[in-house]
């Protein structure tokens, strides 16, 4: 097996509250995620999930702070754990803010995930 990433962007624009991206992923095991955002605004509550193809929360979704790399732990342990199959699978991916955003609001999701070399033929 090998361990790749894979790399969800989603923008909330200026003025909006909500970004989403409905995609497949590789055959493979998804063994967790980090997220990076330039969301500051402590006020404004952000939340980003994970939803599988029949609409329910696969991750439910969570505060962003929850989906950051954790300092101090091994490679494995500082990613948010996930531990799932993507089974050729569609995903949705969600991130949404409590109040419209002021400026383009990113969110830069990786997940690591292993692969079987020969689906990478």
């Amino acid at each position: 097996m090998a361990v790749r990433e894979k790399v969800i962007n989603l923008i909330i624009p200026s003025g909006e509250t909500e970004a989403l991206l409905t995609t497949a992923l590789e055959i493979g095991f998804v063994l967790g995620a980090e997220l990076h955002t330039n969301h500051i605004d402590v006020d404004n509550f952000a939340e980003y999930g994970i939803y599988d193809d029949s609409g329910v929360a696969f991750s439910k979704p969570t505060h962003v702070n929850h989906w950051k790399r954790r300092e101090g732990s091994g490679f494995d342990d500082s990613y948010k754990p996930l531990l799932f199959d993507t089974e050729s699978k569609t995903f949705q991916f969600k991130a949404r803010t409590k109040t419209a955003v002021t400026k383009d609001t990113y969110f830069h999701l990786i997940l690591m995930y292993k692969i079987n070399p020969e689906s990478c033929s």
